[in-house]
């Protein structure tokens, strides 16, 4: 007998379990969320419950029961950053994925983390047009006999027309630099940079001196007033 009985007192009540806590059972909105992952090679648990419009314990909950069924593998990539997770060949299979599953190069991690933050805000926030990610574009461009071409991170989808994503943490050389920036501005109708502070002064100067005018630099970490609709 527990102290409150025998006081009298009523015990608190317990918190109801989810009905999926601990199962291996798929369901459809695992469907959805894995494919998304799979799609941006891998997320933080942050991002994760972004997308679920959750608190973030709701997310490290899923991220745990998917560990636990073998969909994912999870853990930091960069020294104390976030936990990212990724999926595994038994989740990639589960969620019928068309991408291979591959553990993420930790070099990128960070950029990997930058380019799912910035289509949570344009496709999922602001629902200004339907993203297709780099491995999609991957798999829809490759030819064999061709030199690889420059992919940006992603292809926005909007009524105005295709909107080419490049998000930008780190500074290539100039020369790199130009030979990107006159590729995608002659592929695309538009390209948007996301550039971090030190990165974006050298994109404004390239782009101002370049004879395209479809070229817009926007600060990183994007904001909403920042993003022209």
């Amino acid at each position: 007998m527990t102290s409150e009985a025998r006081d009298g007192a009523t015990p608190p009540a317990r918190r109801r379990r989810r009905a999926d806590y601990g199962s291996s059972r798929f369901w459809e909105r695992d469907g959805e969320l894995l494919a998304f992952v799979a799609e941006q090679y891998a997320i933080t648990t942050e991002q994760l419950a972004l997308l679920m419009g959750a608190a973030p314990g709701t997310g490290r909950k899923l991220r745990d029961r998917w560990r636990h069924t073998g969909w994912i593998e999870s853990h930091q990539l960069i020294w104390r950053g976030p936990s990212f997770l990724w999926l595994t060949v038994k989740g990639a299979k589960v969620s019928q994925s068309p991408y291979r599953a591959v553990a993420p190069n930790p070099g990128r991690a960070a950029h990997l983390r930058a380019v799912t933050t910035t289509r949570l805000l344009l496709e999922r926030e602001l629902r200004l047009g339907a993203w297709e990610c780099e491995r999609s574009l991957a798999k829809r461009l490759w030819e064999p006999t061709r030199h690889p071409r420059h992919l940006p991170d992603a292809v926005l989808e909007t009524p105005r027309g295709r909107i080419a994503i490049e998000v930008e943490l780190t500074l290539k050389g100039a020369t790199r630099l130009e030979l990107i920036l006159r590729e995608v501005a002659l592929t695309y109708p538009e390209v948007w940079y996301f550039a971090s502070p030190r990165v974006a002064p050298t994109l404004r100067r390239l782009a101002s001196e370049s004879p395209w005018r479809n070229i817009v630099v926007h600060p990183y970490p994007p904001r909403a007033e920042h993003v022209s609709r």
